[in-house]
């Protein structure tokens, strides 16, 4: 098991987890099949972040959402049980206590790379969460990605990113694909 927040001689480092084929084939493809089909019901967001968290939010911002849990509402999707099963395998990896929130997020290909906004995902009274952690599974192999600490982790696929919440980051979408579909969990 990784330790996903470490500490050296008083200072806090974030680590990142990067592990491909996260998921088994077979489930991958089921639930890739889905997010990625015409039945599945996306969501528009004029805004990637909430405008409270930012002052100025640029026109290109925009996604698709989908959300499957919010611990303060609980279950937001009647397809959360189908991706629930997520939280076991990242329990395996990095011990899960509670599930705060599951959301898929669906950028669209503006023709020219968005760096959305950079940011924490969970926050108490605008203070960043620190025993929270964040993961990012890629549905979409692309040239997007997310940016970690001014590096692009380049979207592929059944590839999970896991670290802490205050690890600050943010997407960026893709120019050789249509779509890029990536779920994005935060536990405790």
């Amino acid at each position: 098991m990784l330790n996903v927040l470490k500490k050296e001689r008083g200072k806090v480092l974030n680590l990142i987890r990067r592990e491909k084929d996260f998921l088994q084939k077979m489930f991958f493809k089921k639930l890739s099949d889905h997010v990625h089909g015409d039945n599945f019901p996306w969501f528009f967001n004029e805004s990637s972040m909430d405008d409270t968290k930012v002052p100025y939010i640029k026109d290109d911002d925009f996604l698709f959402t989908h959300n499957l849990f919010d611990s303060q509402r609980g279950r937001q999707s009647n397809w959360f049980e189908m991706f629930e099963p997520i939280m076991y395998a990242i329990n395996e990896k990095v011990k899960v206590n509670r599930l705060i929130r599951m959301k898929l997020n669906l950028y669209t290909n503006q023709n020219k790379k968005v760096t959305y906004c950079e940011h924490c995902d969970t926050l108490d009274k605008n203070n960043i969460v620190t025993d929270n952690h964040t993961a990012i599974l890629n549905f979409t192999t692309c040239n997007g990605g997310t940016k970690i600490n001014k590096k692009l982790y380049n979207a592929n696929a059944n590839e999970i990113l896991i670290f802490n919440n205050t690890t600050k980051h943010s997407g960026v979408s893709q120019t050789d694909t249509k779509t890029r579909v990536v779920l994005n969990i935060n536990w405790r």
